[in-house]
C-alpha cells in the first residue's frame, strides 16, 4: 500500500506522531494502564470499548474489530487514500516527504504547480461568489432564487456567478500574481486564435470541492437559452470528472447516515440538502463512472440512487445498478412519481414526503423495470416479462433472496416454479443424480474455535514480546493470514509496518484480532506455558482433520484401498501416542 514510500521512512513518520493525542482530537479519551479507551468514531455505542495501545501506537475496536496504524486511523476517519494521510501526518510532524513519494513523471516543480492550481481555484471560487452580491451577478442571483434558494443556502454551497465580459477572471488573477499559463492549465481559462479568454462566463457557478476542502474545478450553469447548458472543467492536473463527485466535502462531516444518496445533477444536490437530506453527492456531468462507484464506497456502506422518475432515468438508474454490482456495493433506486425529479419532488412534498418514497433493491427494481414496453394482459407479454425476469433472478447469489423472488414471480406469472427454475438455470437436480456432499466433520465449532483462539493469543504474545520468537513458526499456524503475520514478526519485523501494507479492510480486521487477543497473559514466564498450551489445541485440531480426511477417504474407498487406509491410520495413532 506504502508505494514508494520505504518502510523506514514511514517507521520515523509514526514514531513522530502520537496516535493517541490523534486519536484525542476526534474522541474523548481516559488512560487505563497502557491503553487509552473511549466510545468508537467509527460505530454508535455507549459503553466504550475502542482503545489505543500506546505501547504498539496501535488502535483496535473490540465492539466492531476495526483497527490499525495512526495512518490507518487518519484514512479511515477523514476517507483519504494512504498517500494523502501520510502528507497529512508529515505535515503535522514537520518531515520532508522523499522525491520518491512524488507521482509517476512529477517532480517537486509541478507538485508546487499543482498547489497553485489549487490556490487559484480557491480565489476563484471567491471571485465567484463575490460577484453575485454585485450587480453583475443580479440575474444569477435572481436565477438561484427563483429555484428556490435563499441567502444562506447560497453561501453553504459557496455558489457564484462569472463575470458576463470575456476576461474579468484573467484579469482577476493576474492582479494576484498568477501566470496565464497556469491559468489555461488549471482550466480557468482558454486561449484561441483570437486571443484569450474566461472559460467561463455569464453563468451560474457551482465550485467543486473535495472531502479536503479543496476546490479542485467548476460547474457552471447557463442562464436563459445559452449554450451549452452546462459547462465543466476541462480535465487538469487536479480535476477529472470521472473520479469526483459533488457535495463530498458535507458527506466528509456526515458519518453516522449509513448511506450516501446519488443525484445527477448539482440543482438535485443542492435542493435535496437544502430539506435536510443527508449524504446527497452527485456524478460530475457524466453518466456514473467506476471510480466514482469505488470513491463513494468508501463513505458509505450502501447507496440510495436517486435520478429522474423518466425513462431516461429509469435507464440511467439501471446502468449505475451494474456499475455499483461490479463494484459489489449494495444500491436501492429511489422511485419517484412518472416525470419528476429531485428538485421538483423535494419542493412539492418536502422532507417527510422524500422520506417515504419507496427504495428498490437492485433485484426489485430490475424486476420492475422489466415490465416496461410490454402489455402483461396478453400471453405475449406475460412470457418476456417471466423471460426477462429468469434472466434477472440468474444473477441473485442468496437462496433465500431466490426463493422470495421465485414466489413472486411465480404468483405474478402463473409459471409452475419447476419450468421457471429450469429456465433461470438453477433446477435441482434429481436425488440420484445429485453428488454426495463430504461427510460432517467430528471437529466440533468450539474445538476450531480453540484452535483458532490460540493462533490469535500466540500472535499477540509474539507482538508484545512476551514469547521469544524461536518459541514458534509460521508452520504452527493453520490460518494463513496469521501464518504470513507470525512470519512477518518472527523475521524481526513491526507489526506496524505489516498493517500499513494491508490493502484488504477484511484482511486488516483478522491482524488486529490476532494482536488485540483479550485477557493476554502479562508475565513472561507464565506466557511461555501459555504458548506451550495453545500449540497443543492446534495440534488435536490438526490430528482431528486429519482424522476426518481418513474417515472420509475410507467412505469412498475399493476394499483393497480401504485396508491400506486403515494400516496409514493406524500408524498415525502410534505415532500420537509416542
Amino acid at each position: 500500500m506504502n508505494g514508494r514510500l520505504s518502510d523506514a521512512w514511514l517507521e520515523e513518520l509514526r514514531s513522530r506522531v502520537s496516535l493517541e493525542e490523534v486519536v484525542s482530537e476526534y474522541v474523548p479519551m481516559k488512560q487505563k494502564g497502557r491503553r487509552f479507551w473511549g466510545c468508537c468514531p467509527f460505530h454508535n455505542e455507549k459503553t466504550p470499548s475502542f482503545s489505543v495501545d500506546t505501547q504498539a501506537q496501535l488502535y483496535y475496536c473490540f465492539g466492531c474489530h476495526k483497527g490499525g496504524t495512526v495512518i490507518n486511523f487518519i484514512m479511515d476517519m477523514e476517507r483519504m487514500e494512504f498517500i494523502d494521510a501520510v502528507k497529512l501526518l508529515a505535515e503535522r510532524a514537520h518531515m520532508e516527504l522523499p522525491e520518491s513519494s512524488y507521482q509517476p513523471g512529477e517532480s517537486r516543480t509541478s507538485r508546487d504547480e499543482r498547489e497553485r492550481m489549487y490556490e487559484a481555484n480557491r480565489l476563484t471560487a471567491r471571485y465567484f461568489h463575490d460577484l453575485l452580491w454585485t450587480e453583475e451577478g443580479a440575474q444569477a442571483l435572481n436565477y438561484l432564487y427563483g429555484r428556490g434558494l435563499n441567502d444562506s443556502d447560497i453561501r453553504r454551497f459557496g455558489l457564484g456567478a462569472s463575470p458576463k465580459g470575456w476576461d474579468g477572471l484573467l484579469h482577476h488573477l493576474e492582479e494576484q500574481g498568477f501566470e496565464e499559463a497556469l491559468l489555461e492549465k488549471a482550466g480557468l481559462i482558454v486561449r484561441r486564435d483570437s486571443g484569450r479568454f474566461d472559460m467561463f462566463r455569464g453563468r451560474v457557478m457551482f465550485p467543486i470541492i473535495n472531502a479536503q476542502g479543496r476546490v479542485l474545478g467548476f460547474g457552471g450553469r447557463a442562464i436563459g437559452d445559452a449554450q451549452p447548458k452546462y459547462l465543466n472543467t476541462a480535465e487538469t492536473p487536479i480535476f477529472n470528472k470521472r473520479l469526483g463527485l459533488y457535495a463530498l466535502n458535507f458527506v466528509q462531516k456526515e458519518r453516522s447516515v449509513g448511506h450516501l444518496v446519488l443525484v445527477e445533477g448539482y440543482m438535485d444536490t443542492v435542493s435535496l440538502r437544502k430539506y435536510g437530506v443527508k449524504g446527497v453527492v452527485a456524478t460530475l456531468g457524466t453518466a456514473l463512472t467506476e471510480e466514482q462507484a469505488r470513491l463513494m464506497k468508501r463513505y458509505a456502506p450502501e447507496v440510495w440512487i436517486s435520478y429522474d422518475g423518466d425513462a431516461a432515468g429509469q435507464k440511467a438508474a439501471l446502468r449505475a445498478l451494474d456499475i455499483f454490482d461490479r463494484q459489489g456495493m449494495p444500491a436501492k433506486v429511489i422511485d419517484y412519481p412518472s416525470g419528476m425529479d429531485p428538485d421538483d419532488f423535494i419542493k412539492a412534498k418536502g422532507l417527510a414526503g422524500f422520506e417515504s418514497l419507496p427504495r428498490h433493491d437492485s433485484t426489485d427494481y430490475r424486476m420492475l423495470r422489466a415490465r416496461d414496453g410490454l402489455d402483461l394482459s396478453t400471453q405475449d407479454g406475460m412470457t418476456q416479462y417471466a423471460l426477462r425476469c429468469c434472466a434477472i433472478l440468474g444473477r441473485v447469489k442468496s437462496p433465500i433472496e431466490m426463493e422470495n423472488y421465485l414466489r413472486r414471480l411465480v404468483n405474478e406469472t402463473g409459471y409452475d416454479r419447476e419450468i421457471l427454475l429450469r429456465q433461470i438455470g438453477a433446477a435441482p437436480r434429481d436425488a440420484a443424480q445429485a453428488p454426495r456432499g463430504p461427510r460432517r466433520s467430528s471437529l466440533t465449532k468450539a474445538e476450531a474455535s480453540g484452535a483458532e483462539k490460540a493462533e490469535q493469543e500466540l500472535i499477540s504474545m509474539l507482538a508484545a514480546e512476551l514469547i521469544p520468537a524461536q518459541a514458534i513458526s509460521g508452520t504452527d499456524f493453520s490460518n494463513p493470514v496469521h501464518r504470513d503475520l507470525a512470519e512477518w514478526l518472527i523475521s524481526g519485523k513491526s507489526a506496524n509496518a505489516y498493517i500499513d501494507n494491508i490493502t484488504d479492510d477484511a484482511v486488516r480486521e483478522q491482524v488486529m484480532c490476532a494482536l488485540n487477543y483479550s485477557p493476554l497473559v502479562t508475565e513472561k514466564d507464565k506466557a511461555l506455558e501459555v504458548a506451550r498450551d495453545c500449540l497443543d489445541t492446534i495440534r488435536r485440531q490438526r490430528e482431528s482433520q486429519r482424522d476426518d480426511q481418513f474417515k472420509q477417504q475410507v467412505n469412498t474407498a475399493s476394499p483393497e484401498k480401504k485396508a491400506e487406509i486403515y494400516r496409514q491410520l493406524e500408524a498415525s495413532w502410534k505415532e500420537s501416542e509416542d
